[in-house]
This record gives C-alpha cells, structure tokens and sequence, in this order.
C-alpha cells in the first residue's frame, strides 16, 4: 500500500538565516590590541630589555632625595649615632639581598623596597664614617653586596657608587667579629650562614625568633686586659673568704696572727 503524500503546505519549513546587512557606507575599522602594560609580563620568546644603568642611578637619587626627608631615616640616624661608641667597631659592611633595582615585572612596590632598603644599609655607613666618630674609624668602611637577582646593570650601578658585589658565598665567608651585617627579611638558612662563623659587630635583620619585626643588634665592645684581671681578684678574694669562713674559729684566728704584725713599744724620753 502506497504511503499517503504529505500536502506540501503540511511540510515542516527548515530553519532559514537572515543576514542583517549593515547601512553605513564607511567599512568599520579592525579592533586594536590592548596596549602593552608596563611591566606586564614577557613572552618566553620575547627577549628583555635591561634597565639603564643611568635610569637606575636617577630613580635612586629620587627614592633617596624622599627618604631621606622622612621621620624614619632621621631615627636610624640618631639610633646608630648613639650607640656607635658604646660597641665593637665596624671596619666593614655586607648587604645581603637587597634585591634587584630592575624586576621583571615593573613593580613598583618591589624597586622602593630595594632602594631604600640600600639608602638605609648605605645611611648607616655614612653615619659611622662621619668626621665626628673619626677618632673611632679612622678608614672608610668598605661594602660588599650579595645577591643573585642582581643584573648586570645593577652591578655596575653599584660599583659606580664605590662599592663591591660579590657571588655567594663570598659574603657569608666575609662575616667577622667587626663587620656590619645588614639583611632585612631572608629565610632562616640565610641568617644560618651569615652567622656561623661568628657574631658580627652589628647585625641589621629579622628577630631570630619574631620574624615579623625587624631588630637592630650590637655586639657590646670587648672588655679590656685590666679589668678582666680585677674581675679575676675580686673572684679569687671572694673565694678565700668564703674558705676562711668554712674554717673553725681557731684555725681562723691562728692563720690570721700570721699575717698581722707585732706592735711595737715605743721608749718614752726619761
């Protein structure tokens, strides 16, 4: 039996499209890229561009210029100045990351904290250098910084100021009883190293124990031949009284009539 045919207005009608067409006689231009962020992050193709040594030494004198017209650098000041003659001296100084002065991102937050953590560790050189402590240090405090993110500009940048960058551990090896440790933030293993081989003169860093604070530390002055040998008279006086105290009364009074001279009579004119 043949099937019945569907009458063609019955016929499901099939889906059409309509295209708008649009009335402007002018062809719209291509969207443009978003413009490059600075700082923004790189491709891994894409080779970077190293900051200037010129352009880091002028955003430091700018960093510098403000900090140093703040409350908190005159405080550093007037901290190290005062007790700068009370303790050891320092005859050198090592900075330990300090950071590069030209990340990768830009960041603006990154490249203060680098410069003023400089200025200050810098700040406190020149406070011991002063013409005032001259009978104190009579040279020049010598510096030495250690950090792997440094560039090659950042490098010289620093050796343009007069100072020495050093590849670990090289720093850590430099640290004696004289020398001025500055190291804000590093990770315990850091400090580990730093300190291993012995106590510095002044240590500027993270509390050994609260790492959220930040300590300054001086090594008090080594006590001198003299005293050493009246601290040691007064302890082996002290320990023979406390013998003669153990001893019976007539062993005492006995041992003492040993040491005491005979009076003497003296003949009166007839």
């Amino acid at each position: 039996m043949a099937a019945a045919e569907q009458p063609e207005n019955e016929k499901p009608q099939q889906e059409e499209w309509i295209h708008v067409k649009s009335k402007s006689r002018f062809r719209r231009n291509a969207p443009k890229p978003p413009a490059k962020v600075p700082g923004s992050a790189l491709r891994p193709d894409e080779p970077r561009t190293l900051k200037s040594v010129a352009d880091i030494t002028a955003e430091y004198e700018t960093f510098k210029t403000r900090w140093r017209d703040t409350a908190c650098h005159t405080r550093l000041k007037e901290l190290v100045k005062t007790n700068a003659e009370k303790h050891q001296t320092v005859r050198k100084a090592v900075c330990l990351g300090v950071g590069t002065f030209d990340p990768e991102d830009g960041g603006w937050d990154a490249k203060r904290r680098s410069y003023i953590q400089l200025d200050g560790f810098l700040t406190i050189v020149e406070v011991l250098s002063h013409r005032m402590l001259a009978e104190l240090y009579k040279e020049s405090i010598p510096c030495s910084f250690q950090e792997p993110r440094f560039t090659p500009n950042d490098t010289e940048f620093l050796t343009n100021l007069g100072h020495q960058v050093v590849e670990s551990p090289a720093a850590f090896e430099a640290v004696d009883e004289d020398t001025l440790v500055f190291a804000v933030h590093m990770y315990r293993p850091i400090y580990e190293s730093t300190l291993e081989k012995a106590s510095p003169a002044m240590f500027v860093g993270t509390g050994w124990d609260v790492w959220d604070d930040t300590c300054l530390y001086w090594r008090p002055k080594l006590e001198s031949a003299a005293p050493k040998e009246d601290q040691s008279a007064k302890e082996s006086s002290t320990r023979a009284s406390e013998k003669a105290e153990e001893k019976p009364p007539v062993e005492a009074s006995e041992e003492a009539s040993e040491y005491k001279s005979e009076p003497k009579l003296e003949q009166t004119p007839s």
